[in-house]
Parts: structure tokens; sequence; C-alpha cells
């Protein structure tokens, strides 16, 4: 067995309710919080009302869509700071990360940062609470955002990036949309698919993803369906597993077109991760340098798919998964604007992206390009 290492410093609370630990876990003798939230006031309403009781003086930023650079250090004024507590999805939670640096710093953020790695020391206390069951940013030690100078979306990385305490509570995360539902649970289900399929992967990354795999799979089917708890505990666990998978074992080549096609285009993460991932697993199996030990692991995660979603085609253990998903009106890529002459450029950008480079073969432009072509 190959030498890895593991880490997730982060204290996890998980279960229905667990939001209401939150006072106890403050740092003592805490006066000013700092609270980030998504516009929507609905999910963060119980983490509001709890800190209303306390008297502390807390100060609100709001996540406006995606974050960027410029957003946190507009943001970053503030005088006194002794906690950061983020209730939101995962962009409020990629904003309460990177305000974290900045008013670490003391300065603005600028595009230089991006190439650093961020230390911890210093850093005031972040505990986050998610409210969407996706993208496991709860435990992982990056942030994505956008760029000062380009379109680009880069990922902020280091010890600093990651929270300190995380409560994992599914029923903050019962009153997102239908449609965020749908594409945060489609990059959970994507996560831990690429995680367990990762050329780098570890055994110990593989036994959480692994099993994650169809666990998160039926959990979405079941939330989209029925909304049953014990399908929103399901589809947060998973979440919360593909978190801790991927800061240790990477992704593959859906992330990595994602990353790419996310700065250029007003499309979410997880719709786009969603649509890319059969054409990716397509693609890696056409490809001459599968292995048979490659070939296994997707074997592996198309059976997870086939037991939640019943084939459709007796020949495709997908397509059942794949007629689901456009059941949901999941867009294609030509939704968010994305065209056929554009599509080269992209593959071009995408083929040196880190997730693209973790894929379990190494896809080249014009396969990556196939990829999109699959998915516009």
């Amino acid at each position: 067995m190959a030498d890895f290492s593991f880490s997730c410093k982060t204290q996890v609370h998980f279960g229905a309710g667990v939001h209401r630990k939150l006072l106890d876990l403050l740092p003592e003798g805490a006066r000013f919080v700092v609270l980030v939230t998504g516009v929507s006031g609905t999910a963060s309403a119980p983490v509001r009302a709890l800190l209303a009781e306390t008297g502390l003086n807390v100060t609100f930023v709001v996540c406006a869509g995606e974050p960027t650079l410029q957003a946190i250090n507009d943001a970053r004024g503030i005088d006194h700071c002794d906690c950061i507590v983020v209730c939101g999805g995962g962009s409020a939670i990629d904003t309460g990360k990177a305000l974290r640096v900045a008013l670490q710093k003391e300065a603005a953020l600028t595009d230089d940062d991006f190439g650093l790695t961020h230390d911890a020391a210093g850093c005031v206390p972040l505990i986050v609470l998610p409210t969407t069951a996706g993208t496991g940013a709860e435990v992982t030690s990056n942030a994505v955002l956008g760029a000062l100078n380009s379109a680009a979306k880069v990922s902020f990385r280091g010890p600093a990036l990651q929270p300190d305490v995380a409560l994992v509570d599914p029923d903050l995360m019962k009153t997102a949309p239908k449609s965020v539902v749908l594409y945060a649970g489609l990059d959970a289900v994507v996560q831990n698919i690429e995680a367990y399929t990762s050329a780098f992967s570890t055994p110990l990354t593989r036994a959480l993803a692994g099993p994650a795999i169809g666990s998160t799979l039926a959990a979405l089917r079941d939330v989209i369906e029925t909304g049953s708890s014990d399908a929103w505990s399901g589809l947060a666990c998973g979440s919360l597993s593909s978190g801790l998978a991927l800061a240790n074992g990477g992704l593959g080549a859906a992330h990595g077109l994602a990353s790419v096609l996310g700065g250029a285009y007003p499309a979410p993460h997880g719709a786009l991760c969603g649509r890319l991932l059969m054409p990716v697993m397509r693609a890696t199996l056409q490809s001459p340098f599968c292995t048979e030990a490659i070939r296994s692991d997707i074997a592996f995660c198309q059976d997870a798919i086939a037991q939640a979603f019943a084939p459709t085609e007796p020949t495709d253990p997908c397509s059942g998964f794949e007629r689901w998903v456009d059941a949901q009106d999941l867009p294609r890529l030509s939704s968010w604007g994305v065209r056929i002459d554009q599509i080269k450029g992209v593959a071009q950008t995408a083929v040196t992206a880190s997730s693209s480079l973790k894929n379990s073969v190494k896809l080249e432009i014009n396969e990556l390009a196939q990829v999109l072509r699959d998915a516009l």
C-alpha cells in the first residue's frame, strides 16, 4: 500500500437540531461576532434568533451570489471581530473563509493571494453551519472566488480556510428551493464519484466516498420526490463525506471543466458538475489509457447509480439516472450560453485545471472538447 496522509482539523457536529449547540461553541469571552449569510434569510433565521438572545454585538455580512475578491474587500471594514459564524450555502461559506483571511491580513486581498498558502496563525475562530447539502465546504481548506482582474474563478488554499467547527444540521437545509437542492445534491454525488475514482485517491478517501455514492444518490432522489427527514439526513451526510474525501484525495475532470465554465458563464457549479458527470465518465472509459483497475472503479460507480435509478436501457446502467436528471429540468450547457464555437477554448483552459489533472485518466483537449459537446 502506498503512503498517504489525511487531515481534517474541523470539529464536526452532525444531526437534526444540532445548530442549537452554536452558543456553547462560541469562543469564551467573545463579544463581537460576524455572521455571514446568504441573501435569503429563511435558512439562517434559527441561527440569527439564537445570536439575538445573547446580547452579542453581531455584524451581518450578506453573500449576494458567487463570492469575489472585490466582495470580500468591500466587506472587510469590520472594527471588531472575535468569531466568524457562517450560516449559508457554499458561496456564503467561501465568503466567510476568505473574509477570515482578509481580517488576518489586515489589508485588501489581491489576485496574488491566490498563489499563497494561508496559515491559520492569528485568525479568528470560524464556525460554519451549511444550509445546502452539496459542497462539503464545511470541512475543506479552500475557497473558490472570482478574481479581481479576470473572469476566472480561483481557489484560495491553506489552513486559514479550514473551519474550526462545523454544525451540519439537516433541518437548516429544508427551505432551499428545489433547483438549489438538485444542483447542490448533484455536486455531492459528483464529488463522491470523482473522489473515489481520482488518480490521487487513497484507501481512506475511497472508504469514505465509495459507500456514499449510492446513499447520496438515493437520498437526493428521495429528498426531491418525498422530502423525508431521513433523506435529508442522508443527503447532508453524503455531502459531508464528499468534502472529507475531496479534501484528501482530489476530484476529476467534471470539476476541472466546471471550474472554467463557472468563471465564464452564469451557471451554478453543481448544475455544471451534474451535467458533465456522464460525458466525463464515458470519455474516461473510451480513453486508450483506461486500465482494468479504473474500469472496475467506474463499474462500481455505475452499479451504485443503477441501484438508485433503475436503468431504462438494458445496456446502459446510467440511463435511468440520466433520464431522471432530464426530468428534473437540469439545464444543458447551451442553456447557460455556452456555444459550440467556444468549446475548444474552454477545453484548452480546463486541461491544466487542478481537478482535471487528478482525473483517473488524463483527458486531452480533444477529449474534453467532446465531453463539452456531449453536454451542450
